[in-house]
C-alpha cells in the first residue's frame, strides 16, 4: 500500500496552534478524515485538541471540516476517505456585518 499525500489548510486559531497556514501530510493508504485529525492533534498537542474537540471528545460544532470544498458531514463524517491530492480545510465560523 502506498501512502497518500494530502494538503491541510488551517485558519484563524488553528493556524496559531499549528504555527502554519498549510502543510502536506503523508498518511497510509486507506486513511480517512478522522485518521488525519488524530494525526494533527498528536502533532500539535493540547491547544490544537482544545480548539477541535470539547471536554467530552466531541468535535466543536462551530468548526467546518471540508475535503475538496465539501463538508465531511455531507459525506461520511470523520469516516470520509482521503485520497492522494485531497485538500482538507478546517474552518472557523465566518463573521460578517
Amino acid at each position: 500500500m502506498a501512502p497518500v499525500e494530502v494538503e491541510v489548510r488551517y485558519y484563524a486559531m488553528l493556524r496559531e496552534a499549528a504555527g502554519t497556514r498549510r502543510e502536506k501530510i503523508m498518511l497510509p493508504e486507506g486513511s480517512n478524515f478522522g485518521d488525519l485529525i488524530g494525526f494533527v492533534v498528536v502533532k500539535y498537542g493540547p491547544l490544537f485538541l482544545r480548539y477541535v474537540f470539547d471536554n467530552e471528545g466531541r468535535e466543536r460544532d462551530y468548526l467546518s471540516f471540508m475535503v475538496n470544498g465539501v463538508s465531511v458531514h455531507s459525506r461520511e463524517g470523520f469516516s470520509t476517505p482521503l485520497a492522494e491530492g485531497d485538500v482538507v480545510a478546517i474552518l472557523p465560523p465566518m463573521g460578517g456585518g
